[in-house]
């Protein structure tokens, strides 16, 4: 099923149906929608600011809000929520000041809730990739581009999107109550902290 995550009747919509299948309760949510925008800061206009973190933050948020009632009440519950290595970094290859706001309000959003859910069986993690071979690259690296960006990283290539899949199954999995409000970077190495 599909749901704007900007939008809470969307999402309400969705969840609600999700809840009245034939499917198990929610036991993890992960909030993997995002957007990016490559421009400058003096250069962003209100409504792109705006846009990117309705999608990153209130995204987040709003499917948050909507799904963790039932966490709460069940005593169970993995919410995991991808941020950015640009959050930590101040900036990336890719996305604006904008977009480093929003993910690094993201990992705050984590880490909040990480302390209020966590007494009642919840725990909440927070997901950081570096360079990943996605669509957000829009098949902008390549090349001498592409190469130089991949010298800087230790284990000499891009990350993958089953790079990002394995840490989020297995933060999303039964075994991980004891960790919560931590941020796992996924990068090869590339920003060690």
């Amino acid at each position: 099923m599909a749901a704007d995550v900007t939008d809470a009747a969307s999402v309400g919509r969705a969840v609600g149906e999700l809840e009245s299948s034939d499917l198990p309760p929610v036991a993890a949510l992960v909030n993997n929608a995002g957007i990016t925008r490559p421009t400058r800061f003096l250069d962003i206009e209100q409504a792109e600011w705006d846009l990117v973190f309705s999608v990153n933050v209130t995204g987040t948020y709003l499917v948050t809000r909507r799904v963790l009632p039932g966490m709460i009440e069940r005593g169970y519950g993995r919410i995991v929520n991808l941020s950015s290595v640009s959050a930590e970094r101040g900036g990336g290859v890719f996305g604006g000041s904008h977009y480093s706001a929003a993910k690094a309000a993201v990992l705050g959003l984590t880490r909040a809730l990480a302390r209020e859910a966590g007494p009642h069986g919840v725990v909440v993690n927070a997901v950081a990739p570096g360079l990943i071979d996605t669509d957000i690259t829009g098949g902008a690296l390549a090349g001498e581009r592409k190469a130089k960006l991949i010298a800087d990283i230790p284990v000499g290539r891009n990350g993958r999107t089953e790079d990002v899949a394995a840490t989020v199954t297995f933060l999303a999995g039964e075994h991980v109550g004891y960790i919560t409000g931590a941020t796992f970077d996924i990068n090869g190495g590339s920003h060690i902290q």
